[in-house]
């Protein structure tokens, strides 16, 4: 027995050496047999996309392969947290990795389980996509538009690569059938139209490879007399639509950089209905077209909502228009046939609501949150439509809004009511937050003599409006009301804002902010020191 003391160390040296044999950190704790590996292959196209396959695993007790991809080398030791890919039928053993970044080295490995849960790697195989439009004789949307009105290509025959973003039926056009393609990052200049009965049938979601001309339509840039089209992949995701203001896309400015590129508006106001199925909205930044290219079921009106508006920018009779593709586009509230109503129809142009009694979902920014007012019975809040102006604001009342933030973008419940001649929405049933951190409605400039009590001030009510380089007058008036004067003429101050400031007659404010609220009389209601600056 002289040779014992090796044995226990042997037995610990065979444990290493099996326990290193599994091949990955998951080493199973169940009886069985490996899944037999698969051989991976990998390859980029004539996109930033990368085409892999493998070889299938003949095991019966088969489970699932996982593809897993990684900017870094050695995936079987560290896995990523979720595959690119999983796939549970054995013959599934290939898949096109599209949207990926150009000019970037990717490593590709598949991990096969079995019923067992064992696991075994592939090899790993490493890939570099191309330089962004160095695909052989391919180019880019970015690159036809050439970040100029007219494309450098024009009258060129070119090869052109990307995501499409607008079906060959998508959009009427009266020239004949056209689609839209993107990069697949979107952004400024990444759009180009495709003109020809060779595009009707491609869809959403296509990578394609496509030949053709380029065109100038007059004023259009698109890529026509289509002489081939290849379908890379389907089912892609689309490339995101940019997010830009009416102003961004309005005639009044130079949008080509977003010609034929999705593109999203929010938060704007129909502020004019127009012929040929053309409307105007604006989210104060200035009106833009929004037009009926595509298929969609809303019919708008003067003072709707547009809470979210998606289309592609389109350039036609020297005009840039949004053009939504279908109904998902158009997230609306309003009286465009529709039960949603704005500030400024429930306003209704007149001293009273013409929905006294009623009750009824209203759409708009949050101006003043709970926080802001208070009275004896409970709590006030306001919002606006987005683009302000008059009729546009509306006092809501009740202990229900709690959690509501200036900025939010709601949909509100509740009952119309004239309470002592000042419009509100009372006791809502429910709100619905859609999103939030939108700016406000700019506060409309007033001297305090246009605001004076003895005017007929019905069109600003719940509007917010300033004042600048006042003196206090009074103070201590009935209704908890003080008095400033810019030199024009008095209005009046409220005390139902929670701020700080004490007003004492002689002082002189460069500002103030606020509501302008109906109590016996009309008067400006800050909502916090940040409303009144000294």
């Amino acid at each position: 027995m002289k040779n014992s003391r090796w044995i226990i160390p042997l037995i610990m040296l065979t444990a290493v050496i099996l326990a290193t044999s599994c091949g990955d950190d998951e080493t199973p704790t169940g009886p069985g047999t490996y899944p037999t590996a698969s051989i991976l292959s990998a390859s980029t196209g004539a996109s930033n996309s990368v085409s892999t396959s493998w070889t299938m695993c003949p095991d019966d007790n088969f489970s699932e392969y996982s593809l897993y991809r990684s900017l870094t080398e050695g995936i079987s030791a560290n896995p990523p947290d979720s595959p690119v890919r999983a796939a549970s039928n054995a013959a599934d053993t290939t898949f096109t990795d599209t949207g990926l970044e150009w000019s970037t080295d990717y490593f590709y490995a598949v991990r096969t389980k079995n019923t067992d849960n064992l696991y075994s790697w592939s090899n790993e195989v490493s890939v570099t996509t191309p330089d962004s439009g160095s695909t052989g004789d391919y180019l880019t949307c970015y690159q036809i538009q050439g970040q100029q009105s007219s494309s450098p290509y024009v009258d060129q025959i070119v090869s052109v690569t990307g995501i499409v973003t607008t079906g060959g039926d998508e959009l009427y056009y009266s020239a004949g059938p056209v689609a839209v393609l993107s990069d697949p990052d979107g952004g400024p200049w990444t759009g180009l139209v495709l003109y020809g009965d060779d595009i009707t049938s491609l869809a959403r979601g296509d990578s394609i490879l496509i030949t053709g001309t380029v065109q100038e339509y007059y004023g259009l840039t698109e890529l026509g007399n289509i002489s081939s089209v290849e379908i890379v992949s389907t089912g892609n995701e689309v490339p995101p639509a940019t997010a830009v203001s009416t102003g961004d896309i309005s005639n009044s400015t130079d949008p080509e950089q977003y010609e034929s590129v999705l593109c999203t508006i929010s938060d704007a106001i129909v502020t004019e209905v127009q012929g040929y199925g053309q409307f105007l909205a604006d989210d104060g930044s200035g009106e833009c077209i929004v037009d009926d290219m595509g298929t969609y079921s809303y019919s708008p009106a003067v003072g709707d909502t547009i809470i979210t508006g998606t289309g592609i920018l389109w350039y036609s009779w020297d005009e840039w228009k949004l053009e939504p593709r279908d109904d998902n586009d158009l997230i609306t509230s309003g009286g465009g046939g529709g039960d949603t109503y704005t500030c400024y129809e429930i306003q209704g142009q007149q001293s009273e609501s013409p929905f006294d009694g009623q009750t009824v979902s209203v759409t708009g920014i949050i101006t003043a949150d709970p926080d802001d007012y208070t009275a004896t019975s409970s709590t006030y809040s306001a919002m606006a439509d987005a683009a302000g102006g008059p009729w546009s604001g509306l006092l809501l009342y009740g202990d229900d809004l709690e959690g509501l933030q200036r900025g939010d973008s709601v949909t509100v419940t509740g009952v119309v009511d004239e309470y002592y001649e000042m419009t509100e929405v009372k006791y809502p049933i429910s709100y619905v937050v859609h999103s939030s951190g939108h700016a406000l409605p700019d506060p409309i400039q007033f001297s305090t003599g246009d605001l004076s009590p003895s005017l007929d001030l019905e069109q600003w009510e719940s509007v917010f409006v300033t004042v600048s380089d006042v003196d206090v007058t009074q103070i201590g008036l009935p209704y908890y009301t003080w008095a400033v004067d810019d030199g024009s003429g008095e209005c009046y101050a409220g005390t139902m804002g929670d701020f700080t400031y004490d007003p004492a007659v002689g002082d002189n404010l460069s500002s103030m902010t606020g509501l302008l609220w109906y109590s016996y009389d009309f008067k400006i209601q800050p909502r916090d020191d940040n409303d009144i600056v000294q």
